[in-house]
């Protein structure tokens, strides 16, 4: 970048972070939120359109504008709330902080991943998996997305853990928890229904659903052993993998070639036939604030369809599982081994933890349950300063 243009960047940035709110918009209860975002797949729906529908069935008008929206961004007139999705600060982003600060609008900023850290680089394994260029473009997101939190009126993350290690920005912060959709929860009672039709297989499968390609590789690495052994040991299962995952050395051996089934990325809307296709679903994690500040989401959408999971004892299944009811919790080789060879043994036991999961899930995790905690957040950030105060 030009160094006439940095500085005039640098100089409309410290202008953002003290300009003083002298338009007074209209307050409206309950206020209208505009989300705003760029497409990233399963963030964007879960921390844009999940949250979306909990505005609406909280009562809340709302609307999601995409970023390059450019006609109709910065038409505030309607708006009460801004609400940023994992957004850096840059061109199109500043004048919207701007902009809302000139209308007393504030402006709050979600997160579902450490996505302002730059150690980052060490945590997701960036120099193993892309280009130099490629790892400078997100170290220097992560510190755009510092940039645009500070200037923030709140800050809203997906997991407490998340929430605690976004606490040196010294912003308001919140927690809303990943919850799954109404549309979701329709696609899987559909294949909750066909798979409790089904009989209980001769060949009980381990199924493991990857998105990004080779993200998780890592993460598989951690149990590769303790998959092998469960295979070694329970002879007829099988393990399905979804995505492009490396395979650890202990499994891309030949004793199991014909073992692991391959599979690419499916649409999130037939994503629950397939989970309700497998007999135990995995979540392994490496052990690093960047993984510990993830959601449940694989024990969600597994557990929607009654199928169980094994995952890692971590923050994000930590939080979520009640292990040995709903679920199974593991840290050591051993504890691995234990949990999935249980599971593929014993069809009942499957049968019985799904269902006590899938109950969790719709009790507890569902925009439906989650939407007035929402509207909670939501109204006490768009609250008006007391008189004679001002934001910060």
């Amino acid at each position: 970048m030009p160094s006439r243009i940095r500085q005039r960047l640098t100089a409309l940035l410290r202008a953002a972070t003290v300009l003083p709110r002298t338009i007074v918009a209209p307050r409206r209860s309950p206020p209208r939120l505009r989300f705003v975002y760029v497409e990233m797949g399963a963030s964007t729906r879960y921390r844009v359109q999940h949250h979306l529908e909990q505005a609406q069935i909280a009562g809340f008008v709302a609307d999601a504008m995409p970023l390059d929206d450019s006609r109709r961004l910065y038409d505030l007139a309607q708006t009460d709330l801004i609400y940023v999705h994992r957004l850096p600060l840059a061109a199109l982003t500043l004048p919207l902080v701007i902009a809302a600060r000139l209308r007393r609008i504030p402006l709050v900023f979600d997160a579902d991943d450490l996505v302002w850290d730059e150690r980052e680089r060490e945590y997701s394994f960036l120099d193993r998996h892309h280009d130099p260029h490629t790892v400078d473009q997100l170290l220097k997101q992560a510190r755009h997305n510092r940039m645009l939190m500070r200037l923030s009126d709140a800050l809203v993350c997906s997991t407490p853990y998340l929430a605690r290690l976004a606490a040196d920005l010294r912003r308001p912060t919140f927690v809303s928890p990943n919850v799954l959709s109404r549309e979701q929860l329709v696609h899987s009672q559909t294949a909750y229904d066909t798979r409790c039709c089904a009989p209980p297989p001769e060949s009980p499968v381990i199924g493991y659903f990857c998105g990004y390609a080779h993200v998780h590789d890592e993460d598989v690495a951690t149990i590769g052993p303790a998959l092998a052994a469960t295979l070694e040991t329970c002879p007829a299962a099988r393990l399905r993998i979804y995505g492009e995952v490396t395979l650890p050395p202990h499994l891309d051996a030949p004793p199991f070639a014909g073992r692991i089934e391959r599979r690419p990325v499916v649409n999130w809307r037939e994503l629950p036939q397939h989970i309700a296709g497998i007999d135990v679903n995995i979540a392994p994690l490496v052990d690093n604030p960047q993984r510990r500040g993830k959601s449940a989401i694989k024990y969600l959408e597994a557990a929607a369809v009654g199928v169980p999971t094994v995952a890692a004892r971590m923050e994000p299944y930590r939080d979520a599982v009640v292990d040995g009811a709903s679920g199974f919790l593991a840290t050591t080789h051993e504890e691995w081994v234990a949990a999935l060879t249980r599971l593929l043994a014993d069809p009942e036991l499957r049968r019985r933890m799904g269902k006590v999961a899938r109950a969790h899930v719709l009790a507890e995790h569902t925009t439906e349950c989650q939407a007035a905690r929402f509207a909670g957040i939501i109204a006490g950030i768009a609250a008006p300063p007391a008189r004679g105060a001002q934001r910060t």
